[in-house]
């Protein structure tokens, strides 16, 4: 304890200041008749609050609450006291006796009342755009891995976590839809993040070392210009304040899989399943009788030769997470200082070694007073971090292939296979093999360091210069050795993987610097009390430049030794160097008219090497305005206390295409006939445009700010239309052209439409302090024009009139019970039998076949509906507190491996024993049983087989207690509480053969699962 209360000293010259500064407000007081007055300050459950400032009206006099909450000072009888602390509504007290008791109430914008906006702050009262931020606070003791992670359920924003697994769990984050498609580069749709006003990944960074993420959703992402349109992510960190304080925070969890496959795990019910759909088919059975019987009387005495495995309780188990923080904080009028540690470790579900995650963080966030006039400061975010994965990544693809009847190990340890004779498995893939033998790490460490000064000049004019360097390096590093299965019958050998290619390495080394730099002038001024003006200048220039390269050996004696130089045989070596520049100007100006009037302008000129020569440059303006109305003379209610209207405009860019796409891209081992002998080469393999300018996305809203009952409701509605022009994506040249690849252009045209609707209530009911709370969105994403042109996918089709990626697939009309209805309807395929799925002649020329397909107007990837909901009660230091999240208007069509039965020689799920059409059973749900591999007709894309993808989840529940105050007192503890949480723990949804979370755009049941977690935790403060 006595290394903790060392903090408490570091400001000597500070305490001697006080001393000094207490002295001589003693001779005044004494000079005025003043009093000693003493205090204590409390939050509405009893809770003291440290670090409210106390003022004596009219006075530069002051004092703050210590960790108890009371306070000391000398003021005038009859004074008035003022205390103001953040997060709370200010309050006023008159002093008329020595002893005050102070209880504030919670402020119901909260940390809010001061948002974070493009190169700067704002207070919300005045806010014109649609802005939305989430306190970290309220994520405390969550298992947040990565920051993404905790956008689920905010408003406008759509945050999908479709993989799990340790290492790589990131959510792809969507802001009010989809603006384009077709670009090489898979973060065309993501929004920009930036940290601290620096482009970072929010993944990067410890989630314990942030304070808000604050998400810009319309205009006023114009700011940012070029890369505003898919919104932009406003990331601040944590920063020191009040006295010296250390905080310890700790957690361990549980995890295990949300959802799995119901696989078919007796091999009797296996074989027989399988006889009967190739019997379906009108094909020879493939386990002979003779063999099920010796396989059945064979499990009771051999399960290595007979298993009757359930692969999905063998490859899994319950994973561990743990998480450490520490960090030591304070501030004073001059400076302020935060530095933290981090460490995150842990082990997934999955068997094996390849399934392991370690992360090491730090951060640092302090800043000071050099002069008067100069602050200067500095942050650093970092880590290093490693996570494993098996060699042969499809894990989960082996997985779903995996079969009962398949041997895990035999009797002397060695992998196995099977002895039955089943197609499509020439070659078994045993998935404790793959995961045991074989890994892949890779190492990363990345740092952002960025320094800043703050200079006031003359006038009101503060000069505000920034300079970032993010330095990303990571290496990848695998090796495989030679792997056998065996027969469990005869003991035979099959090879995995060819013994000419393993053992094998491979190294890919990842080096990334990027540089940022941008500088501001801002200028405040208050013209007649009444009239607030405020503007910005500013410059700034990112480079990002990437170097990487990659080799691989064979030839290796054993797995003992796997550098390099150890292999014989070289296979391959590769390297890239990259360079993207990034010039911008901008500026923005504020008025407002004793807070009832709000206008605000921004513009940005942006410059971008990855555009045309002569196009690179674009101009992006926005205006915003709104009215207090509230604040009117004229307006008179003793119900609605803010009453406010917002409407914005502006223009947007997206310039996320690959680089030097604009440059015709020339490809070596395009070989030459020359005199009947073949000569190497080097051609051009697609055309360019060396026009290609900006996509542009104009955004249009209209909202307004409520709140009623003495700020017990808070109510927002935001509608908003964006439309985005010259879709940056390939156009399609015919082949007699030189068989070239199309050249990217600027066709197509967006339209996102939607609205938003917030809700909340808090209210102190006794000792009891209550907040409930609720958001739901719509959005409708459709394609305008693409001139002409239709795009087809895999089951997908996107045209104008529809979203983006709409499903286009054969209309399903039931199932046919008869050979009379096959003939009465259009031809499907000279297999077509009673029990297979009937489709729509909807072209009515009598046959089925891709010119009968339908569009389904729904996204594949982006649903419609995002909303959420929850509520966080406390009474006397306990808390207890629920989030749910949920999505709608979305649907998805898995296929292949256990989405439909006997894919390639896989598996299939109970439910084809159970609801199968049979002719005793008519109305089954499902057609008769086949193999998807051999008949085609019941599995081609379908209606049938279109998923209602929505559901509603509890994202997390916790309970928590605060242990008195009274009781840390003594020991000199400023906090301590301790916890217990769920995350995951519930989910409603229709669709239930896999997690609908992680299966959404994906075509497969083969991924990482979702997790549910179970933890427990405490949290310290010194």
């Amino acid at each position: 304890m006595k290394f903790f209360s060392r903090f408490r000293l570091l400001k000597p010259a500070t305490f001697l200041l006080l001393c000094i500064g207490i002295i001589g407000a003693g001779s005044l007081s004494l000079h005025a008749q003043d009093i000693p007055v003493t205090g204590k300050v409390t939050a509405a459950n009893g809770t003291p609050l440290i670090g409210v400032n106390v003022q004596v009206a009219g006075t530069s006099r002051g004092a703050a609450t210590d960790v108890n909450g009371a306070f000391k000072l000398t003021a005038p009888k009859d004074a008035t006291l003022k205390f103001t602390f953040i997060g709370y509504l200010p309050k006023e007290v008159k002093v008329k006796s020595a002893t005050v008791l102070v209880v504030l109430q919670e402020d119901i914008q909260k940390l809010n009342d001061v948002v974070v906006v493009g190169y700067g702050t704002q207070k919300k009262a005045t806010l014109t755009g649609a802005i939305t931020t989430v306190n970290m606070v309220d994520k405390e003791g969550q298992p947040l891995t990565n920051v993404s992670n905790a956008l689920h359920g905010v408003p406008g924003v759509f945050a999908n976590l479709s993989n799990s697994q340790p290492g790589v769990d990131r959510s792809t984050i969507r802001i009010r839809g989809l603006n384009t498609f077709g670009s090489s580069d898979p973060r065309a749709n993501d929004p920009l993040v930036l940290v601290d006003g620096i482009e970072y990944s929010m993944d990067e960074l410890n989630p314990n070392d942030i304070e808000t993420v604050t998400v810009l959703k319309d205009a006023a992402a114009a700011i940012y210009g070029s890369r505003g349109s898919n919104g932009v992510i406003l990331v601040t960190t944590k920063k020191g304040r009040g006295t010296s304080r250390v905080n310890y925070s700790y957690y361990y969890g549980q995890q295990k899989a949300t959802y799995l496959p119901d696989v078919i795990t007796d091999p009797i019910a296996y074989m027989k399943l399988k006889n009967q759909a190739l019997i379906n088919e009108g094909k020879a059975i493939e386990y002979a009788e003779a063999d099920i019987d010796e396989y059945q009387k064979g499990m009771a005495t051999d399960p290595f030769t007979y298993p009757a495995n359930d692969w999905y309780k063998i490859a899994l188990k319950n994973g561990v997470i743990q998480k450490h923080d520490l960090s030591i904080s304070g501030s004073s009028d001059k400076y302020q200082y935060r530095l933290s540690l981090g460490y995150l470790d842990r082990n997934g579900i999955l068997f094996g070694p390849g399934n392991h995650e370690k992360k090491y963080s730090v951060g640092l966030n302090a800043s000071m007073d050099v002069t008067k006039r100069l602050r200067a400061g500095i942050t650093m975010d970092g880590y290093y971090r490693t996570y494993t994965t098996p060699f042969y990544t499809d894990t989960w693809n082996y997985l779903a292939r995996t079969l009962p009847i398949l041997t895990d190990t035999l009797r002397d340890g060695r992998y196995g296979n099977s002895w039955l004779r089943t197609a499509g498995r020439n070659n078994w893939e045993n998935p404790r093999m793959l995961a045991y033998n074989g890994l892949q790490t890779k190492q990363i460490q990345r740092f952002l360091t960025t320094v800043f000064a703050e200079y006031k000049l003359p006038f009101d004019i503060n000069y505000n210069i920034k300079f970032g360097v993010d330095k990303y390096d990571g290496l990848l590093s695998g090796f495989t050795p030679r792997m056998q299965t065996f027969n469990p019958k005869t003991g035979a050998p099959i090879n995995w993987n060819s013994p000419a290619t393993a053992p094998r390495s491979a190294k890919t080394d990842f080096n990334d610097m990027n540089i940022h730099f941008y500088n501001t002038l801002d200028w405040k001024h208050q013209f007649k009390e009444k009239h607030n003006l405020s503007a910005m200048l500013g410059a700034s220039y990112d480079n990002f430049d990437s170097d990487s390269w990659a080799a691989s050996m064979y030839g290796y004696l054993d797995g003992r030794l796997d550098a390099l130089s150890v292999g014989t045989t070289w296979n391959a070596t590769s390297g890239n160097l990259t360079r993207d520049v990034l010039e911008s100007y901008f500026g923005r100006v504020n008025y407002d008219y004793d807070g009832k009037y709000l206008l605000e302008a921004t513009f940005r000129y942006d410059g971008s090497s990855r555009l045309g020569k002569h196009s690179r440059w674009a101009f992006f303006p926005s205006v915003s305005a709104g009215w207090r109305i509230d604040k009117e003379a004229f307006f008179h209610s003793d119900f609605i206390n803010v009453l406010k209207l917002r409407a914005s405009a502006g223009k947007l860019g997206n310039q996320a295409i690959a680089l030097y796409t604009t440059e015709p891209m020339v490809n070596l081992g395009e070989d030459y006939s020359f005199g009947g002998v073949l000569n190497s080469g080097a051609a051009k393999i697609a055309d360019a445009d060396s026009t290609l300018r900006w996509e542009i996305t104009n955004a249009y809203n209209v909202g307004v700010d409520v709140n009623l009952w003495n700020n017990r409701i808070g109510l927002t509605v935001d509608a908003y239309k964006k439309r985005t022009n010259g879709i940056l994506r390939e156009v399609g040249m015919p082949s007699q052209v030189g068989n070239l690849a199309g050249a990217k252009q600027n066709v197509g045209t967006v339209d996102n439409t939607g609205f938003e609707v917030t809700a909340q209530y808090r209210d102190h009911i006794g000792e009891v302090d209550l907040n409930v709370y609720g958001s739901v969105a719509y959005n409708k994403n459709e394609v305008v024009d693409l001139h002409g042109e239709i795009i087809y996918g895999t089951g997908t089709i996107t045209q104008a009139g529809s979203p983006i990626e709409s499903f286009y697939i054969l209309q399903a009309e039931g199932i046919f019970q008869n050979q009379a209805e096959i003939a009465a309807s259009a031809k499907q395929s000279a297999n077509t039998k009673p029990g297979y799925i009937k489709f729509r002649d909807v072209n009515n020329d009598g046959i089925i076949n891709g010119d009968d397909r339908v569009i389904v107007n729904s996204s594949s990837s982006v649903p419609k509906y995002t909303y959420g909901f929850g509520f966080n009660v406390g009474y006397k230091g306990i808390t207890l507190s629920a989030a749910f999240q949920g999505i709608g208007g979305v649907k998805v069509l898995p296929t292949a491996n256990l989405a439909y039965p006997f894919n390639n020689g896989a598996n299939a799920t109970w439910e084809w024993t159970r609801d199968a059409w049979t002719p005793e059973k008519p109305n089954a749900r499902l057609p008769i049983v086949t193999t998807s591999t051999g008949s085609i007709d019941n599995f081609q894309r379908s209606t049938f087989w279109l998923r209602d993808n929505s559901y509603l989840r509890m994202k997390n529940i916790q309970l928590g207690y605060a242990l008195p105050q009274l009781w840390l007192s003594k020991a000199k503890i400023q906090k301590v509480s301790v916890f217990i949480n769920a995350e995951n723990l519930l989910t409603f949804s229709r669709y239930k053969d896999f997690d609908p979370e992680s299966i959404l755009d994906q075509t497969t049941l083969y991924t990482y699962p979702m997790l549910k977690t179970f933890n427990g935790g405490i949290n310290v403060t010194f």
